[in-house]
């Protein structure tokens, strides 16, 4: 399994997406690669002699074996050291170069294989269709057409190689023009069947991409929901314990909720709820994590930020809300749509993720307790308070 960098379960759903189908093609190359030296080696016992055309001596056929063989522990230490770390899409270009490169290897071995058993009267020269099949699927069309051209000139490379020079009996140029017809033959069926299942491919991803979203988000605001918050407060806690780093919870609801809802109905109060979750993206960074709590209760992971920057983004956001004209906020007990926040940092107010969960909800139950519509960095003299 490739290994990513720190993210939680749910992260690495999807970028497996993306990185997966890739990987197991390089993999499933690499596997291929080691039967496929032995099953050569035993063709090439078997049907040895000049009625096959394979005319190939002991010593070629194990250096033959041994091409393949050291090529691919070399792919296998390569596919191994990319799978170490492979961490962004970025790096799916790489795996696709590694997947490119490994079939470029295998068109080298075909030819090797059919030049030193017979050219192109050798049986192994039918070798060149896998290839010429396998390069739209496991890389793209445009590498397919790169690698037929190839497997044309190597093919005719054998031929003149054979006959040492340029007057080649009509027979084998026939049997070359065939080849040739047939290879393209087997690409443009190839090129159209990798086009339709690249297709069913991406209409996949999209739909799991989509259902994964829809099992992370909130259907109301689009923010993260409950569950996808903890996932990311378990991932932001690990690392930052491993590399020292310090991050910050907000958590706040809205005041005097239940007497919006009361007076200007459920649908305005669903309405205020999505105008919140706006304001919250274009309040807070993109590398916050904007999640509903639950009800009226929102939560903000700010990764690499302290208590004081916290402070600053929470009272911006505070303002933001006080400001902005809610329809029906003029019922509200102070005729205005407020919130109140909480705040606590990891790891100054705990390096335990659930600990740090329970003391933002304390610094909430104490903005709430002083008057609404105002931010409280959570502190040890709140345990008392609170009690």
């Amino acid at each position: 399994m490739t290994e990513f960098s720190e993210s939680s379960p749910s992260m690495q759903t999807t970028e497996d997406l993306f990185f997966q189908p890739v990987v197991e093609r390089n993999r499933w190359l690499i596997r291929l690669r080691w039967v496929y030296p032995f099953f050569i080696f035993f063709l090439t016992l078997i049907f040895r002699g000049p009625v096959t055309g394979m005319s190939i001596s002991y010593p070629r056929i194990f250096l033959l074996l041994l091409f393949p063989l050291l090529g691919n522990f070399f792919c296998s230490l390569v596919f191994r050291r990319l799978g170490k770390k492979l961490a962004a899409p970025a790096d799916y270009r790489r795996l696709i170069l590694f997947a490119s490169v490994q079939l470029d290897f295998d068109l080298l071995v075909v030819f090797f294989n059919t030049y030193f058993s017979g050219g192109i009267d050798s049986p192994l020269v039918n070798l060149f269709f896998l290839n010429i099949i396998l390069t739209p699927f496991l890389v793209e069309n445009r590498k397919g057409i790169r690698n037929l051209l190839t497997a044309i000139v190597l093919l005719t490379v054998s031929l003149v190689g054979k006959y040492s020079g340029f007057d080649i009996p009509s027979l084998p140029l026939t049997r070359l023009l065939i080849m040739i017809l047939l290879f393209l033959f087997t690409f443009i069926i190839a090129s159209f069947l990798s086009k339709n299942m690249q297709k069913n491919e991406e209409v996949l991803q999209k739909l799991l991409i989509r259902t994964h979203e829809l099992s992370i988000s909130d259907g109301l605001t689009s923010l993260y929901n409950q569950t996808y918050f903890f996932d990311i407060l378990e991932s932001e806690s690990r690392k930052s314990l491993r590399h020292g780093f310090s991050f910050s919870l907000i958590m706040f609801d809205v005041d005097f909720f239940k007497n919006y809802n009361d007076h200007n109905g459920h649908m305005r109060g669903s309405g205020a709820l999505k105008r919140i979750g706006e304001i919250m993206k274009r309040i807070f960074r993109t590398s916050d994590v904007l999640a509903k709590y639950g009800g009226d209760e929102f939560v903000v992971i700010l990764p690499q930020t302290d208590k004081v920057g916290a402070y600053l983004a929470a009272e911006r956001f505070r303002e933001a809300i006080e400001s902005e004209p809610f329809p029906g906020a003029e019922l509200q007990p102070q005729r205005k749509l407020t919130v109140s926040i909480g705040i606590a940092s990891f790891p100054e107010h705990s390096q335990n993720k659930d600990e740090i969960v329970e003391k933002v909800d304390k610094a909430l139950y104490m903005a709430k307790e002083l008057g609404k519509n105002r931010t409280v960095i959570y502190h040890e003299s709140l345990e008392e308070e609170v009690t």
